[in-house]
């Protein structure tokens, strides 16, 4: 069977509509927890680079870092639309969830299940000029091992991509494949990101190039 016809038969877990209302009083916690959490820019840190942006971006960060992900999409791309690449396992379909609270749209898929028909939707979001979200160490890891699927929507679209990352004062660490990160409430978290343009990323490289670029940038900007 071809991957495309694959993609179509397949049909992504969702969370059941009880569960879904059964899940509202997580939402409003999270919510009022993410409230309390200050996130700031250090002049050094690409937040004029990010105010020069008026095009639509692949969003690329690690799986650890994703808890303030939603949060910082809605204070520093305001105007602007966002899709997340989330798994299409069943605890993708808890993510996805999680990422309707702050009003992020799950495009499901993985490298597995549904990923090339994920690749085009998210192509298709980019041209119509939204941003998207992508893990390039996807929903298993390794941590910190880039996968080529971000890269590949950027050449597709050709888009940037914005680097992010966040470093945090007061965290607690979850004993998962990725140590995923939680700041704690009203901890203080530095956000870093960095613009890198279609012409700078494929110029001259081809795309298992780009991925080590993009891994070795994301690698320095985090700090564990």
């Amino acid at each position: 069977m071809s991957k495309l016809s694959e993609g179509r038969r397949f049909s992504p877990h969702r969370t059941s509509f009880i569960l879904s209302i059964l899940l509202i009083p997580f939402g409003l916690v999270y919510r009022l927890w993410c409230l309390s959490i200050r996130i700031r820019y250090l002049p050094q840190n690409g937040y004029s680079q990010l105010l020069d942006s008026d095009s639509p971006v692949i969003l690329v960060l690690w799986h650890n870092r994703l808890f303030l992900a939603g949060i910082w999409v809605k204070k520093f791309r305001k105007g602007r639309k966002c899709f997340g690449l989330i798994s299409a396992s069943r605890d993708g379909a808890w993510l996805e969830t999680f990422y309707g609270w702050v009003g992020i749209d799950a495009i499901r898929g993985s490298r597995n299940k549904r990923g090339s028909q994920a690749v085009r939707e998210l192509v298709g979001k980019v041209k119509e000029g939204n941003d998207v979200g992508i893990t390039p160490d996807g929903s298993r890891g390794p941590k910190y091992e880039a996968k080529p699927g971000a890269m590949t929507v950027a050449k597709l679209s050709r888009s940037p991509i914005l680097l992010l990352s966040f470093t945090y004062s007061w965290c607690i660490r979850l004993k998962s494949w990725d140590q995923f990160v939680i700041p704690l409430p009203f901890s203080k978290v530095e956000a870093q990101t960095k613009l890198l343009s279609y012409d700078e990323l494929f110029s001259g490289r081809n795309l298992e190039e780009v991925t080590h670029l993009v891994q070795t940038s994301l690698c320095q900007m985090t700090h564990d």
